[in-house]
């Protein structure tokens, strides 16, 4: 049982007094693969990661689908012949592919935080050494630093920052027109409900002709030949020529049909338009975290507190809040996708469900690594008052 400590009340009236003011520019970031020297923020390592592709990590069933692995956007693959299924798999496949590569940006921005303030603080490497989980370089960080960071309260020592949190502005542009499905005449004509159905018909036509009906009119004609056919326009329905539009349905060709309404099954396109949102987010513009902080009470280790949480805080706050937690309902919202798609894909084709599967698989790791960085972050920031604890 831990004494009752009443540090986190100052932290939060310090935040209180000082959010408003600005502070410095963020902490050196974690090496993370794709991102080069010259890259100086967050959002600079996150944009070089999605660009390289998925780095090798556990889940990523890259070897089922390679279009997980291949950097660049999968929006524009053709993985299947069925337009619908084919708008479907691919934002899936591209959602899970950006969930994948932010968890593991998460992950590293997170574990290498909470090292350095480890070090910085006297915890030994070893004991930071990563756990055997998914997310376990974050977690097997981050325990050590909140045992020592509570050792300090504990103490005595009392602390003050000042914070502005980042702002996100999700990229909406990049995934527009994915979910729109360009269909086939074929796929206009037997999709659509023939009331709803029109266009030139070369051959016989069976509904309203809004030119002249050459056959027999089933209303008012307002012409006949010698035989009695309809040779004018037919108030009713046409059976036979139409040289205007012809209404709900054709015995030949259909020349430009047209659907006024296309009902897709329910929820058609939901799948869709939550991967789309989901990829939208991950490519979100954020501006940096900024902190500083101050000594209000204490002596040499409140000293070093407050000069690592000045480095390497605007770091785990950028994971933990910029990317972590403001992503991690899309995450789950791709997890849930990925466990309906088979059912509504199941046409699809071999190359088709072999993505379902692996982007599955590659959705599910990236959500539960996202959830341990963030217990793992929240575990250090929690205990200074900032934050509520992620479960």
């Amino acid at each position: 049982m831990r004494g009752e400590v009443a540090r986190p009340a100052r932290w939060l009236l310090a935040l209180a007094l000082f959010a408003s003011i600005a502070g410095p520019s963020c902490a050196e970031l974690p090496h993370v693969e794709g991102a080069g020297p010259e890259l100086r923020s967050p959002g600079d390592v996150l944009r070089a990661q999605l660009a390289a592709g998925l780095p090798h990590v556990e889940g990523a069933g890259e070897a089922s689908c390679p279009e997980l692995r291949d950097p660049g956007d999968v929006l524009g693959a053709q993985l299947t012949a069925d337009a619908r299924a084919n708008a479907k798999v691919r934002t899936f496949v591209q959602a899970a592919k950006d969930m994948a590569v932010v968890s593991v940006v998460i992950e590293a921005q997170v574990a290498d935080a909470c090292r350095r303030m480890g070090a910085d603080l006297g915890v030994p490497p070893a004991q930071m050494a990563p756990r055997d989980e998914v997310g376990g370089q974050a977690s097997g960080a981050c325990g050590p630093v909140s045992a020592a960071i509570d050792a300090i309260f504990l103490q005595g020592a009392e602390v003050g920052v000042m914070l502005t949190q980042p702002d996100c502005e999700p990229s909406g542009a990049r995934c527009s027109g994915s979910c729109n499905v360009e269909l086939t005449l074929e796929q206009i004509v037997t999709e659509c409900d023939p009331a709803r159905l029109s266009g030139y018909c070369q051959g016989r036509c069976y509904g309203p002709c809004d030119g002249r009906c050459t056959g027999q009119c089933w209303g008012q004609c307002s012409a006949h030949d010698a035989q009695g056919r309809c040779v004018g326009q037919c108030d009713g329905k046409c059976d036979g020529g139409c040289d205007g539009t012809c209404h709900a349905r054709c015995a030949g060709t259909w020349q430009d049909p047209q659907c006024s309404w296309i009902e897709w099954p329910p929820s058609g396109d939901a799948e869709c338009e939550a991967c789309c949102r989901a990829h939208a987010a991950v490519h979100a513009a954020c501006t940096p975290t900024l902190v500083q902080a101050r000594v209000v009470q204490g002596g040499e280790m409140a000293s070093r507190l407050v000069a690592t949480l000045q480095a390497n805080l605007p770091a785990l706050l950028h994971a933990q809040h910029g990317l972590g937690r403001r992503l991690l309902g899309d995450a789950q919202a791709v997890v849930q996708v990925g466990a309906a798609l088979p059912r509504l894909v199941g046409g699809a084709g071999a190359r088709a469900l072999a993505c379902v599967a692996g982007a599955a698989e590659t959705s599910k790791s990236a959500s539960e690594r996202i959830q341990v960085s963030l217990r793992a972050s929240s575990s250090v920031t929690g205990l200074v008052g900032y934050g509520l604890t992620d479960q």
